[in-house]
C-alpha cells in the first residue's frame, strides 16, 4: 500500500524501527489496546491503516458482484435474501470507513475517491467473474464462512474501534453464510443438474477460497509484523487448518465432493493437506487487479455520476 502522506513523518531505520516495533509488542502482549485518541506510533498507525483500508474496500466493492443478482435470483425468496445481505455488506464498509477515518485523517470523500479511482485495493475472491447462480451462493456459504474463521479472532485486534467494528460484522456475516447453506442445499437437492452445477461452483472457487487466507508467514510480507502488533491474531495457515477442519465435512455432507485429492488430514499432526493455490495469481491480482475488478469500480463510478444530482439537492439544501 502506497504510504500516506498525511501519516508520515521522520522515517526511522535500524535500532530506531526495532525499538519502536518491540515496545509496540510489548504493550499489546500485556494486554494494552490501541485507540483513536492515544499517541499512536508510526509503524503501528501504518500498518493498522494498510490491513483496515484493504477490509474496507473489499467490503464496499464486493457487494456489486452480488447486487448484480438480486434481479436475476431464481425466487422471490432468494431476492430478499441476496438483498438483505448486499446490505449488510455496504454497511460493513460503511462501519469501517469510520475506522479509518479516525485512524487516518482522511476523509469518507477523500476514502471514495480512492475506491472509485484508485487502484484496486480488494480481496482476491472480487477479480473473477460470477457468471452463475451457484456462484454467489458458494460464495456465500463458504467464502463468508472463511471470512467468518479469520474474523472472529480480529474481535481481540489490539485496535478498539476494529475490534468493536468486528462485533457487529461477523454476527452478520453469520447470517450470510447461514443464507449460503441454505440457498446450496436448496441448489443441491433440486435435480441432478442443479447439483452438477453447484458441484462445478464448489469446484472453481475451491482454491480461491483457500487463498483467501493468505501465504504461510514465510512467505507473507507483513504477517510477522501483524501478528506482533496483535492486529492480526492467527498466522495464515492457522486460520486455513481451522477453515479446512469445519468445511471440509460440511462440503460432504451436503453432498459435494472436496475438488482436491491433497485435502487429507494427517491423523499424526492434526494437519490437513492441500494443493497450494497459485500465489504468483493471488499476488497478481491484489497488486495489478483484474479486468473484473475495474469493471466494478466502473460500476459504482457509473452509480455515482446517476445519483449526482441528488447529492447536489442535498447538498443545495
Amino acid at each position: 500500500m502506497a504510504e500516506n502522506p498525511d501519516l508520515s513523518k521522520a522515517p526511522q531505520t535500524g535500532a530506531g524501527v526495532n525499538a519502536e516495533h518491540e515496545a509496540i509488542a510489548a504493550r499489546v502482549a500485556a494486554g494494552g489496546k490501541y485507540e483513536p485518541w492515544h499517541d499512536l506510533p508510526d509503524a503501528y498507525r501504518a500498518e493498522a491503516a494498510r490491513m483496515m483500508e484493504f477490509h474496507m474496500m473489499s467490503e464496499l466493492v464486493g457487494p456489486v458482484h452480488e447486487y448484480r443478482w438480486v434481479p436475476r435470483a431464481p425466487s422471490f425468496e432468494a431476492k430478499l435474501i441476496l438483498s438483505a445481505k448486499t446490505q449488510d455488506e455496504v454497511g460493513h464498509g460503511l462501519a469501517l470507513i469510520r475506522v479509518c477515518e479516525d485512524l487516518t485523517g482522511k476523509t469518507r470523500s477523500e476514502y471514495m475517491e480512492e475506491i472509485l479511482e484508485g487502484p484496486p485495493r480488494f480481496m482476491n475472491i472480487f477479480h473473477y467473474p460470477w457468471d452463475d447462480w451457484a456462484d454467489p451462493v458458494v460464495a456465500a456459504w463458504l467464502a463468508d464462512g472463511a471470512e467468518i474463521t479469520r474474523q472472529t479472532t480480529l474481535l481481540k485486534s489490539s485496535y478498539g474501534p476494529y475490534a468493536r467494528a468486528m462485533k457487529k460484522i461477523v454476527k452478520e456475516e453469520g447470517f450470510h453464510h447461514q443464507a449460503g447453506r441454505y440457498l446450496m442445499h436448496r441448489m443441491v437437492g433440486a435435480g441432478p443438474s442443479q447439483k452438477r452445477m453447484a458441484q462445478e461452483a464448489v469446484n472453481r472457487w475451491w482454491p480461491r477460497i483457500l487463498s483467501m487466507f493468505g501465504p504461510r508467514a514465510s512467505a507473507s510480507k507483513h504477517g510477522e509484523v501483524l501478528l506482533s502488533f496483535q492486529l492480526k491474531i492467527a498466522e495464515n495457515e492457522e486460520l486455513r487448518q481451522n477453515f479446512l477442519s469445519t468445511f471440509v465435512p460440511k462440503i460432504k455432507r451436503m453432498g459435494l465432493e472436496i475438488p482436491d485429492d491433497a485435502v487429507v488430514l494427517d491423523e499424526e499432526t492434526g494437519l490437513w493437506g492441500y494443493t497450494e493455490p497459485d500465489w504468483d495469481e493471488f499476488k497478481g491480482l491484489l497488486r495489478g487487479g483484474s479486468p473484473y475488478g475495474e469493471e466494478l469500480q466502473r460500476s459504482l463510478r457509473n452509480a455515482r455520476r446517476g445519483s449526482q444530482w441528488f447529492m447536489d439537492e442535498v447538498w443545495a439544501a
